[in-house]
């Protein structure tokens, strides 16, 4: 509808996330096999053997040049880790998934 939102502004504090970061031909493909790796990774494919539960967002970064004058084909795609699990996160059993803590960071979502 004309006027709705179509997206949504959210703060999220200092905290640890899973990320991949994917550069296959097309940016959908790079999206949706960074998500499935993530998804192995939140279902019992980590350290700890345990689903760690959907959290929302489910971020996705998409990368410019150096020159930020045109997007590269690398994509990340990043999940937020659970308030349990911040201060000790599972170890992902996928070598190309990699825990980053982030700075306090704005998301616009929808």
């Amino acid at each position: 509808q004309l006027g709705d939102l179509l997206y949504e502004k959210r703060q999220y504090g200092k905290a640890k996330w899973a990320c991949i970061k994917m550069k296959e031909k097309q940016y959908e493909q790079s999206i949706c096999l960074g998500f499935m790796k993530l998804m192995r990774y939140i279902c019992e494919q980590n350290s700890s053997g345990l689903y760690l539960g959907i959290t929302v967002p489910i971020v996705t970064i998409v990368h410019t040049n150096e020159a930020q004058s045109a997007m590269s084909q690398a994509v990340t795609v990043a999940y937020y880790l659970p308030e349990v699990l911040q201060d000790e996160p599972p170890h992902p059993f996928d070598s190309d998934i990699i825990i980053e803590e982030w700075p306090a960071t704005i998301v616009y979502s929808r």
